[in-house]
């Protein structure tokens, strides 16, 4: 069905004209309006508000919050709704923040993907880095929105559920049917191997733009998600082959040193929690994993007191330590360490696993502490994985996603029961609660989106 006025693109238009107008050159062309010049292009690549954000609202659904008692009245309908699970997540007069800036981020990507080639004053060298980038930022948004909106991938599946719109050209006026989860992971897959195919570099001064490591990354955490460990593994070490830096948190004299997001060596591609999200209290559960020498703690976590509305327990305190504007959820060094353990790991290699989960662990527990794992178990240096990816990607939604692609083995399979003001919320294995509805709003624009 092709609508004349579309729920998505609308508001993207005339974001677009007004960021554009800002910056660059432009011309108009009947109703719409180009970038005319490679240096246009650039400028649009380079703002860091266009391709940074990944939303989040799924940190609210995740096992690693926990609203206490006293901050239940305190949170919006909104959240209430994520938190326990709801099939509506919006009211009528709302709007899907996650799904508009992911399509916002896609929408971008289309505009020069579709036209940086034939730019003007560029050089090929110039035009196919622009591409390259803009391949990544797409292939990360649909991984975001295909594991937001659409069901877990099943290594053992067809996979022919529906997922969500696939739009790779930059229409205002484009169809709306939503495409299976096969073919959003296809796209995925296909848009990081272009940037790949085509050079993209190997270094950039600012962590907003992608590079080699963070395609590779971010294959790593696509095929791990399909549960294809073997090539989740093979770009993990591609990736760590050009960019392993860890930081040593007893290296900070506190943690206000903690770098801010623009100069943490070990992110390498900055996606961002949309909004507030990073002030949702922490489960108890995972506060208590944590043993007393793990620096982690201190530096990845925070006084709910200090964070508004307060309530009692802690939050998520990287980004309130060191005054960054917004938290991290795009591919960064830690996770490819725990990528790599887990592969490891499921291929019977214990050893590396926890090599690669020692190493980590060495940089966050207090020098001279006992931090090194050992075991012979299969399963239980499994354990010890999911256990160091709940600490080291702490409030950020990773255990989100693990919970979902858990799921596909029944031995890990949980079900999770949350209480909120007084009634009890139950979240069955692989049950319709894993996957966010599409807003309502959106489906009466465009009823395709409802089929």
């Amino acid at each position: 069905m092709r609508t004349k006025i579309n729920s998505i693109l609308l508001v993207l238009a005339s974001v677009m004209i007004t960021a554009c107008s800002d910056y660059v050159e432009i011309e108009p062309v009947g109703n719409t309006r180009i970038l005319k010049y490679t240096s246009d292009y650039r400028a649009l690549a380079n703002t860091q508000g266009n391709f940074e954000t990944a939303g989040g609202i799924y940190l609210l659904s995740s096992a690693e919050i926990e609203f206490p008692e006293d901050y239940q009245n305190s949170v919006s309908p909104i959240w209430a709704n994520a938190y326990t699970w709801q099939d509506v997540i919006y009211n009528q007069s709302q709007s899907d923040n996650d799904w508009n800036n992911l399509y916002q981020v896609i929408y971008k990507c289309n505009v020069i993907i579709d036209g940086v080639m034939e730019s003007q004053r560029g050089s090929e060298a110039e035009k196919t880095e622009i591409l390259t980038e803009a391949y990544v930022h797409r292939a990360f948004a649909y991984l975001q929105l295909v594991n937001t909106y659409g069901p877990q991938f099943d290594p053992q599946g067809a996979n022919t559920a529906k997922a969500v719109p696939i739009l790779t050209a930059p229409s205002l006026y484009a169809e709306l049917d939503r495409n299976t989860v096969a073919e959003v992971y296809d796209l995925i897959l296909a848009d990081i191997q272009k940037a790949l195919d085509n050079n993209i570099r190997e270094n950039t001064k600012f962590n907003i733009l992608p590079t080699k490591a963070a395609a590779y990354a971010i294959l790593a955490r696509t095929h791990l998600y399909m549960g294809n460990y073997e090539e989740a593994l093979a770009n993990a070490l591609d990736a760590l082959s050009l960019e392993n830096e860890l930081l040593d948190l007893n290296s900070f004299s506190s943690e206000f040193d903690y770098p801010q997001l623009f100069d943490n060596p070990e992110i390498l591609l900055s996606k961002t929690l949309l909004y507030n999200y990073d002030g949702a209290p922490l489960s108890q559960e995972l506060l208590s994993s944590f043993e007393e020498q793990d620096l982690r703690y201190a530096y990845y976590t925070i006084d709910g007191n200090q964070i508004y509305p307060n309530f009692t327990g802690r939050g998520f305190g990287i980004s309130r330590y060191s005054y960054t504007n917004g938290v991290n959820v795009g591919p960064s060094v830690p996770e490819l360490y725990l990528i790599a353990a887990e592969a490891y790991a499921r291929s019977g290699d214990l050893e590396e696993a926890l090599k690669y989960l020692n190493d980590l662990r060495e940089k966050r527990y207090k020098t001279g502490s006992a931090y090194e794992l050992s075991s012979d178990s299969p399963g239980e240096v499994l354990d010890y994985v999911f256990e160091e990816r709940s600490k080291e990607l702490i409030g950020r939604g990773f255990r989100w996603f693990d919970q979902r692609r858990l799921n596909m083995d029944a031995e890990r399979q949980q079900t999770f029961t949350r209480i909120f003001k007084g009634e009890t919320y139950v979240l069955e294995p692989n049950s319709d609660g894993y996957t966010f509805p599409i807003f309502q709003n959106y489906i009466d624009l465009n009823p395709e989106l409802g089929e």
